[in-house]
């Protein structure tokens, strides 16, 4: 069936539109966040590790030695509890840097951009040691990013040196029993003395990441039924911080619970304004997200390399086991995973990076224009954390499988992994309320006309699959049309759940997951297809072909399905049959079949001669 033929069939069902009228200067677009949505694949660019520049470089190569060199020899002692240990290591990490990138230069810090915090994390992992990490990341980020965006000159100049250098490390208290993603509900209140000079706070806080070890701590409480935002430090009577949590993996970093009874903090360490504590909760944790689906993704590298190194070693049936056709089609499908996540980490830091680097950084407002920006990146920050752990989750599964019975035994290191692993799609937000937020978020972009998708969705009505309009050869024209088709789809499921519930849509959550998954599923693919056309031609862009091929192929599926139970959740009858017809023309017309075992045996042959991960 030719486009033509697609394009009649199609104008008797739908409302007529002019397809020519359709004018969005996508150059505007660049560093909005949620862009990919409305972006087709021959428009639009996104930043990726071979845009590294020279000093992105140095921060790669000094923060992989350190890893390899420092905290890979004693990896094994770090994953106990080892107070002494993790903070000489913490310190040493703030004297080359690591915990300064985000702060000010005026308060000892750097001042680098996004996607160099993520090149030192990423580069970190190649310690394979996930409880420090989390540690120096739970530092710089949660605990830190308040107070730097947050704070006023006085608290910057007495927190921020010290927590940059390494001598203090910092905490960031939220959480309370009752009270989980929903921070909010939290009963911790606060209640200002008769002198006027102290809050008196009251309440408990559990799950504190460096709660044991922390010289300062970020907190919230309710004043007069006001959430707002507190500095604590050791100085502050009626802090007292619980035993250690017996956790059931990152074994190695401090996890405790707060109390505050009558715990008195001075009126100067009031974060921001009252009132002003939610803004403050939750706009730091976007951070979070995006940044530990680059902690998660750069581990999986070193998870597929352990594995790898056993499977070369371990025989059965006097062959070695990665001879085996299933065992290699784990590992071809970890690469594909592992690039995936590599490939949004690094969208999410460089459109980030685009908008702020013109930004004055000494401009009064600059903080706020940080925040916003971060936040209008809300939609690919949590894909980021939700790509990245369950790539993770699969990569380590499936290691622990390649290692068999011993993959079950501690004294390997999959058992390790394996527990370490899990918390990864709790931390920063489970990932249920990630795909809650990705889904909302679509839908108030939508609503609120901040991207122009119900331009593009009436536009698209009649032509799901428009021309590409850049030269690709046969095989790419297929992958660009099935994304395309893809982007059409989830967008004319958006619009179909839109009609059905309106903005109610934000409590159906068995539409909203499924929405979500096509969200996912085409930010993978979109940036997976831009990275590489932008890659030249050389030995690495044959490397990367047949990855792109598997992933391309893993997330279409993806996309089709929740997309397919969205469409049979919402519709029934002649109606159902009438969508559902057009949407069975449109895929007949992009003659997508994906060859998914000859993509996965080449990726495992280039894994084999190269014997580790060689994407990178």
């Amino acid at each position: 069936m030719s486009r033509t033929d697609v394009l009649e069939s199609t104008k008797n069902n739908q409302s007529q539109i002019d397809l020519g009228t359709l004018n969005i200067d996508y150059d505007k677009l660049k560093g909005r966040g949620g862009a990919f949505l409305v972006t087709p694949i021959g428009k639009g660019q996104v930043f990726a590790r071979e845009q590294f520049s020279e000093d992105h470089k140095m921060f790669d190569q000094t923060a992989r030695e350190f890893g390899e060199n420092r905290i890979m020899k004693v990896r094994e002692e770090l994953n106990i509890l080892n107070e002494e240990l993790s903070l000489e290591i913490f310190k040493e990490m703030g004297e080359l840097g690591f915990l300064s990138t985000d702060v000010p230069e005026e308060y000892g810090g750097l001042a680098l951009d996004k996607t160099t915090s993520c090149i030192i994390v990423d580069g970190l992992s190649s310690g394979r040691n996930a409880s420090i990490l989390v540690t120096a990341s739970a530092h710089t980020g949660i605990a830190m990013l308040p107070i730097i965006w947050y704070g006023n000159a006085d608290q910057k100049a007495k927190y921020l040196p010290k927590l940059a250098s390494g001598e203090w490390m910092g905490c960031y208290a939220l959480t309370e029993s009752s009270a989980g993603s929903d921070a909010l509900s939290g009963s911790t209140i606060a209640v200002l003395n008769a002198e006027g000079t102290h809050y008196l706070l009251n309440g408990t806080k559990i799950y504190v990441t460096n709660g044991g070890w922390a010289d300062v701590a970020v907190t919230f409480a309710s004043v007069n039924g006001k959430y707002t935002a507190f500095i604590l430090d050791k100085t502050c009577d009626g802090w007292i911080v619980g035993e250690e949590e017996k956790k059931m993996g990152i074994k190695g970093s401090s996890t405790t619970t707060f109390y505050y009874e009558n715990c008195k903090v001075p009126v100067e360490n009031v974060l921001g304004n009252v009132g002003e504590g939610g803004p403050i909760a939750f706009n730091v944790l976007y951070v979070g997200r995006y940044k530990l689906g680059v902690t998660t993704a750069g581990g999986s590298k070193f998870v597929l390399d352990g594995a790898l190194e056993y499977a070369s070693d371990r025989e059965q049936f006097n062959r070695s086991i990665k001879n085996f056709g299933m065992i290699q089609r784990k590992f071809a499908n970890m690469v594909a995973r592992i690039w995936e996540g590599e490939s949004i980490n690094y969208m999410v830091s460089g459109s980030i990076d685009s908008i702020l680097y013109d930004v004055d950084k000494s401009s009064a407002n600059y903080y706020e224009t940080v925040q916003k920006t971060i936040e209008d990146h809300g939609i690919e920050a949590s894909i980021a954390k939700i790509v990245g752990s369950e790539t993770l989750e699969y990569v380590v599964d499936e290691g622990v499988q390649i290692f068999g019975g011993n993959g079950f035994i501690e004294e390997y290191p999959m058992a390790c992994a394996y527990r370490d692993e899990r918390i990864n799609r709790i931390f920063e937000g489970t990932n249920e309320i990630n795909r809650l937020i990705i889904g909302g978020t679509v839908m108030k972009k939508a609503i609120m006309e901040e991207l122009p998708i119900r331009d593009t969705i009436a536009h698209r009505a009649q032509n799901w699959i428009p021309e590409p309009h850049i030269s690709l050869d046969e095989s790419l024209i297929a992958l660009a049309n099935a994304i395309e088709f893809c982007r059409s789809f989830t967008l004319s499921c958006l619009h179909e759940s839109l009609l059905k519930f309106g903005q109610d849509l934000k409590n159906e959550q068995w539409v909203i997951e499924p929405l979500a998954n096509m969200v996912i599923a085409l930010c993978v693919m979109d940036t997976g297809f831009k990275r590489y056309r932008q890659l030249d031609e050389n030995d690495h862009k044959v490397k990367t072909r047949e990855v792109l091929q598997l992933s391309i192929a893993d997330q279409y599926e993806n996309c089709i399905c929740a997309g397919n139970d969205i469409i049979r959740y919402l519709f029934s009858g002649d109606k159902f049959t009438e969508i559902n017809e057009n949407i069975n023309k449109w895929k007949s017309y992009i003659k997508y079949i994906p060859d998914r075992i000859r993509s996965q045996k080449a990726i495992v042959q280039r894994l084999y001669n190269e014997n580790k991960y060689y994407l990178n």
